[in-house]
């Protein structure tokens, strides 16, 4: 049956958008796209290129391995002689630092999946020495503390993950994207109010937001995005305890994240689910049934029931697959 060319057209944006987000390599692009224009392969394709696949891996390898012995030199020296710094040499050495890490995720090429996971995760730890750079300023230059440090390094590390994000549609961008916001939201909360559990409702909701935005499929990919926002509505919940309305809340988030994992069929985030359940319950459990015996107890029986939606949801994933 021959493809018409809208189909092709479409075909070949959706192979555009997998080699965009490091799905496929390029080889394995330009190879899809022949078969789409019914072309015969390029030679060059067909040929085994496991020895080009061995050499991009071990070429990531060395750069995440010279990454992480960089970092920790940068740590130990910085231990002996940051106080001897001073203000401007810390903030040079934080600064140029977040600097070196955007100019090297810029400067690899990302024609093949490795190139695209080395750029995410520089661009990653860019974004993430930005944030410490502007605590730094906000600290050492704007003479600013507390909350409003949280403001100025959560909202500034956004504004760059968001760009960032943009130039490279990956997990770990909008991660960052997300995570950096919703330190802003609490930060600014926090410096609005003397509540002190007001910033945990503010991260609820950023999470709430966000795992609503991928339920409806408009942040992809949507079961890695719910995770994390489940994940961040649980620290959330948990910031705003021990209060009363705290606490119902938290158990609330649970109880909905752990039957939304069984109702879909993900573990991951049933995962999640109990996780929070691990650390929303035992402080539950002590403020409302004090006792030596109850907290056990209580403990069992929602773990056993953890553990039999786990079991269930793996049959059904299983079952569904087969369908």
């Amino acid at each position: 049956m021959k493809t018409s060319a809208s189909d092709r057209r479409s075909m070949s944006n959706l192979v555009d958008h997998w080699l965009a987000d490091g799905l496929i390599t390029s080889a394995q692009a330009d190879r899809m796209r022949a078969e789409l224009d019914g072309s015969p392969h390029p030679v060059a394709h067909d040929i085994p290129a496991d020895g080009r696949g061995r050499t991009s891996l071990v070429v990531e390898a060395l750069a995440y391995l010279g990454g992480v012995i960089v970092m920790v030199a940068a740590g130990l020296i910085s231990a002996q002689y940051w106080s001897e710094l001073g203000d401007t040499g810390q903030l040079a050495v934080v600064g140029g630092a977040a600097a070196a890490l955007l100019l090297a995720g810029a400067l690899v090429p990302v024609h093949s999946a490795p190139g695209v996971r080395l750029r995410s995760v520089l661009w990653l730890l860019c974004t993430a020495g930005t944030g410490a750079f502007l605590a730094l300023f906000a600290d050492l230059v704007l003479e600013l503390d507390g909350s409003a440090i949280g403001m100025v390094a959560g909202g500034g590390a956004a504004v760059l993950a968001a760009v960032l994000w943009w130039r490279l549609p990956g997990l770990a961008q909008q991660a960052a994207f997300f995570v950096a916001t919703m330190v802003a939201a609490g930060a600014t909360v926090a410096q609005l109010t003397t509540d002190p559990h007001l910033p945990g409702l503010a991260v609820w909701t950023t999470g709430g937001i966000w795992f609503l935005l991928g339920w409806f499929g408009t942040v992809q990919p949507r079961r890695e995005v719910q995770a994390l926002a489940a994940a961040a509505a649980l620290i959330g919940a948990l910031m705003t305890l021990p209060t009363t309305v705290g606490m119902v809340l938290a158990l609330c988030t649970v109880v909905a994240v752990v039957v939304l994992a069984v109702v879909v069929r993900d573990l991951l985030l049933l995962a999640v689910g109990a996780l929070g359940a691990l650390n929303v319950l035992p402080v539950v459990v002590n403020e409302w049934f004090p006792g030596e015996l109850a907290a056990p107890l209580v403990l069992l029986v929602v773990g056993a029931l953890l553990v039999t939606a786990a079991v269930y949801t793996a049959k059904r994933g299983k079952g569904h697959n087969r369908d």
